[in-house]
């Protein structure tokens, strides 16, 4: 795991919190963007680029020159020719439609403002999303980047790229969510909110004692941690711990790696004071689940990258908490120094506390870094507190805990006086490697199916291998959609339908073998569902065949009736991965000695077999959407 230390990032700070709007106002330091010109402005004047008929007009009124000159301003850090006319006589030549005289709304170019050009490219206007200039600049934009203006075949360029990752980091700001539901949000929605406060982590419990992932089922979905990646926070998951049931609390850890989830903390607190053996033997439980995530292959890397936390006291020593035994086995340490719970005169001078915390950890053998955990579950701290608590504890503090659910909604107003793109450090006392920042997201991947599907034979399964033909069918989609890889199967498996077979056993009905996919689908982040039935057509069949997409068909090739995949159909014949070899197009008859990879099997005795009433709509089928 590399480690990045603070760079000076006041640009990308500033990215960041602009990303929380709608939109990135391209401004000219000291204008602000108004809507209603579609354009950024002054008390005085107006700042283009303007559209083709707006200069056109402008010549006509006399202006002269002053219709396309431009002036050097400085915008996000950059010095740009701008052109500048007041704003008055701007609003005169605009026109009052929603875009600018000679432009129209267009969906082709995201709602933007579209301007047709006869002499030039054609030119998208708008107030660009900090997303899209992140992108603009990956393609090497250059200076436009930085304008309201980009040409049209550009914006269809940015459109379609990727996001590029961050490499600059400012601070790993967290925030702490017991569960979502008591918000009255999605995770989507808090997600966003999150973002737009300008939060890079959250830490979501999962777990209390032994009871991983059955508090909030939504807390243990890939799915969920993912809503989280894709807005650039860092899922944590969290659980309280006490003495005893050691392997079952550890599962929380392993559950939290398997379902996405970057790291652990464990909430150590009363039930641990003054205890030694307990401890150690919990924390030993802890290192041997991550082994096993690693195994298992939930964890890519060393065992190692994916951190172990503790979350304890702020004053450890009075409640004879042996944080030296626990930070033999972590990563770090994050106290919690509630100086809003131990009153006013700690909530005046958060600094010295947070610098007390530091070194009464170090003078009881710490090592690791602390990261000091602020509350503000009362609204009695304020904002310019906080502030000042989240400067002295350093990039990696964090709040307990999202506002609502039990905690005043209006908290919000206090977490929005944090200075959350903040950049600048100095160390505190006892502080050593508390501010090393490291970035422990990685992108969320989503997977893109093979040029071609994969072919298993069920003849080469370990179990059953005359009776599996249902499981091998998935096998070759589940790798197709990239659900699964039989290069990185969990517990050593080299061969997908192997893999389905031990975990999920035979699969025979629609409704199970469908659920093997959108189980294992929604574990991986995937988008991608089997909407398996019982009433399917030849129609949708044919239909989806003719284009290539992979489906599952139950027929009876053989007396007991068999499954394969369906790959591609010519108006002739039917495309097959067939995992029992070549049908000889009677009931029963097989060549098992051929590879069923690709056969091609004639319309007519391939619906025959498939379709029971004749009226090509009973098929048992497999669509994956």
């Amino acid at each position: 795991m590399s480690v990045i230390k603070l760079l000076g990032g006041a640009a990308f700070g500033l990215a960041l919190s602009l990303a929380s709007m709608s939109a990135h106002a391209l401004c000219p330091d000291g204008s602000s963007f108004d809507s209603t010109l579609s354009t950024c402005v002054t008390s005085t004047d107006a700042f283009g680029p303007f559209t083709n008929q707006m200069v056109s007009n402008c010549q006509n009124a006399g202006a002269g020159n002053s219709c396309t000159a431009t002036y050097p301003y400085l915008v996000k850090g950059h010095t740009i020719n701008i052109a500048r006319w007041s704003r008055t006589f701007t609003a005169n030549l605009r026109g009052s439609a929603s875009c600018p005289i000679g432009s129209v709304r267009s969906g082709t170019y995201g709602n933007n403002c579209y301007e047709q050009s006869t002499t030039g490219s054609n030119n998208v206007y708008s107030n660009f999303s900090a997303d899209e200039v992140s992108k603009c600049e990956s393609l090497s934009g250059g200076s436009a980047c930085y304008s309201n203006r980009w040409s049209a075949d550009f914006y269809l360029k940015v459109a379609a790229a990727a996001v590029p990752p961050n490499t600059t980091i400012t601070n790993k700001y967290g925030a702490w969510l017991f569960y979502v539901d008591g918000l009255g949000k999605t995770h989507t929605q808090l997600a966003d909110q999150l973002k737009a406060q300008g939060v890079k982590r959250i830490f979501i419990k999962i777990a209390d004692g032994s009871s991983a992932c059955s508090l909030f089922p939504d807390a243990c979905l890939k799915s969920t941690t993912d809503i989280y990646r894709a807005r650039g926070i860092e899922p944590w998951a969290w659980a309280y711990n006490r003495p005893n049931n050691n392997v079952a609390q550890a599962d929380a850890l392993f559950q939290a790696a398997k379902f996405g989830y970057v790291g652990f903390v464990t909430d150590i607190e009363i039930e641990f004071d003054g205890q030694t053996t307990a401890l150690d033997s919990l924390f030993q439980a802890f290192q041997t689940a991550r082994t096993n995530a690693k195994t298992s292959g939930y964890i890519s890397g060393a065992a190692s990258s994916f951190p172990i936390g503790v979350t304890s006291w702020g004053n450890p020593k009075d409640h004879g908490m042996r944080v030296d035994i626990m930070d033999q086995y972590v990563d770090f340490h994050m106290p919690q120094t509630y100086v809003e719970v131990w009153g006013s005169t700690y909530m005046a001078d958060p600094k010295k506390w947070i610098e007390t915390t530091n070194c009464e950890y170090r003078n009881l053998g710490v090592i690791k870094p602390i990261w000091n955990i602020v509350s503000s579950e009362t609204g009695a701290i304020t904002g310019a507190q906080l502030d000042t608590f989240m400067t002295a504890a350093g990039p990696n503090t964090s709040i307990w805990r999202v506002p609502g659910g039990g905690t005043p909604t209006t908290i919000w107003n206090q977490w929005a006086q944090i200075k959350w793109d903040r950049s600048t450090f100095i160390e505190a006392q006892c502080g050593t490697g508390n501010n090393l920042l490291t970035n422990y997201l990685t992108p969320v991947s989503t997977p893109v199916p093979s040029p071609t599907v994969p072919y298993w034979s069920q003849l080469s399964n370990a179990v059953d291998p005359y009776g599996t033909c249902s499981d091998t069918s998935m096998a070759m989609v589940t790798d197709y959609y990239g659900i699964t890889n039989p290069a990185s199967l969990p517990g050593g498996y080299t061969r997908t339908p192997d893999y389905l077979i031990n975990r999920f056993g035979k699969r025979q009905t629609v409704a199970t073998l469908a659920d093997i996919f959108n189980t294992m689908a929604v574990e991986k982040g995937s988008a991608w569902r089997d909407n398996g039935t019982t009433a399917g057509t030849l129609a949708t069949l044919q239909a989806r065949a003719s284009q290539g997409k992979p489906s599952i068909v139950h027929g009876w090739f053989t007396n007991s009736g068999h499954i394969m995949v369906v790959t591609g159909y010519d108006g002739v014949n039917y495309i097959v991965n067939d995992p029992y070899g070549k049908w000889l197009l009677v009931t029963g008859s097989y060549d098992t000695t051929t590879s069923g990879k690709g056969q091609k099997y004639p319309k007519a005795a391939f619906e025959k077999a498939i379709n029971d009433n004749g009226l090509g709509n009973d098929l048992w089928l497999h669509v994956f959407e």
